[in-house]
């Protein structure tokens, strides 16, 4: 299959004026989307990542709000950078997330780097005072705790740090004005609502790619074009990458033209941390007839651009990627390209069939229909290259 179907789950943060805040993001599996069965927390939290930013894109779950998503000991011991941008991701430490010298160092840094903390499940003990004094919010399960006590509660950590308090599972009116009274600042549960379920299609990734990618990553003497020699084979990889770029997208750089653009922004780094969390949410064992077609295409398309001196060949190349996506993704190609940051003349040209990728894409396709039997003998021997270097992608 060329694509998949996902779910992921979403319940509403609300402020004191019960005006929404943010949301938290929940892991729900592929087969029962009500069910939340993984084998393991970082397994878990890879698939809300995936899922919410490189399959139906961050901005369409939970617009220019918080997201709350829960994060395993793992990952504060992990000296990877995030892929993810820090505007509003606010990363949640699990409540068995023990507060060792190691996670106290590692949350540390992500404060540096601009992510704000939460801690889901929070029962108050004294060796959890530094893991306190780190965070922004903090979530009580409140219940867990007689309403007679909640006011103390609140108090006592407030009196710690100056930290923001979230009531979660708040189900009762009264519940909610008890916690409100008592100072917290945003309530979860269902008197606002029950956790919903959304979902979506995402591209399956080729499995020899990614494990190509997974080596390649950790050579010392990696260098950037090495990796997009490898992620450019791949449309799944390609719109993954794209998707997680969207969050990174700036007036100074709104949209991107090529692959390059996106590495050079990303950095060896990110892009490590990008490529491990994509492989531990999904691996795929086919490589489809359409993705082939699809790089083909997008093989054929530089070749011809270059062997024309056109400019920003590599832009030329992500047009013929992309110009199956609404094939892949079962979705009209405007919709499909909408939430991609790339240029506009390129999903111009692949949209309409004007300008110049839309004049490369239309030469592509007489090739695969045999339309046209005047095509210039020059671009046959580059159709035909392009064939065979694909073709020798297989796996």
């Amino acid at each position: 299959m060329s694509n998949s179907e996902f779910f992921i789950g979403r319940q509403p943060i609300m402020n004191r004026e019960s005006n929404l805040y943010g949301y938290e993001l929940l892991f729900r599996g592929g087969f029962d989307p009500n069910e939340a069965v993984f084998d393991s927390g970082q397994e878990a939290t890879a698939a809300v990542i995936h899922n919410s930013m490189m399959g139906l894109g961050l901005e369409n779950i939970v617009g220019q709000h918080q997201a709350f998503i829960n994060f395993p000991e793992s990952f504060f011991l992990s000296t990877e950078t995030p892929c993810f941008s820090p505007d509003n991701i606010v990363v949640d430490v699990l409540e068995d997330v023990p507060p060792t010298e190691e996670v106290i160092a590692g949350i540390k840094v992500l404060k540096e780097q601009g992510y704000m903390i939460a801690l889901d499940d929070f029962v108050f003990k004294k060796r959890l005072v530094p893991l306190i004094q780190l965070a922004d919010i903090i979530k009580f399960d409140v219940q867990y705790v007689k309403p007679e006590n909640i006011p103390a509660l609140f108090t006592k950590v407030k009196q710690i740090t100056n930290v923001k308090i979230i009531a979660e599972r708040v189900e009762t009116k009264e519940m909610f004005e008890v916690c409100k009274q008592a100072g917290a600042d945003y309530f979860q549960g269902y008197y606002f609502a029950k956790p919903e379920v959304i979902s979506g299609k995402q591209l399956n990734v080729g499995r020899h790619n990614l494990i190509l990618l997974l080596e390649k990553i950790s050579d010392e003497n990696l260098h950037i074009e090495q990796l997009i020699e490898i992620v450019e084979r791949d449309v799944g990889l390609t719109h993954k990458l794209m998707k997680m770029a969207e969050q990174y997208r700036s007036l100074t750089m709104p949209e991107f033209s090529s692959l390059r653009d996106v590495m050079m922004l990303f950095g060896l780094k990110r892009v490590q941390s990008w490529a491990t969390l994509v492989s531990m949410s999904i691996l795929d064992d086919i490589v489809p007839e359409i993705f082939n077609l699809a790089r083909t295409r997008a093989v054929f398309m530089r070749s011809l651009a270059q062997h024309e001196g056109r400019g920003a060949v590599d832009s030329y190349y992500l047009a013929g990627l992309f110009s199956m996506l609404d094939v892949i993704l079962q979705q009209e190609m405007e919709d499909a390209l909408k939430q991609l940051p790339i240029n506009e003349e390129i999903k111009h040209g692949i949209c309409k069939g004007a300008n110049s990728y839309g004049e490369l894409l239309t030469i592509a396709k007489q090739f695969e229909s045999a339309s046209d039997h005047s095509i210039n003998s020059d671009h046959v021997k580059l159709y035909m290259k392009a064939l065979s270097e694909v073709n020798e992608m297989r796996f």
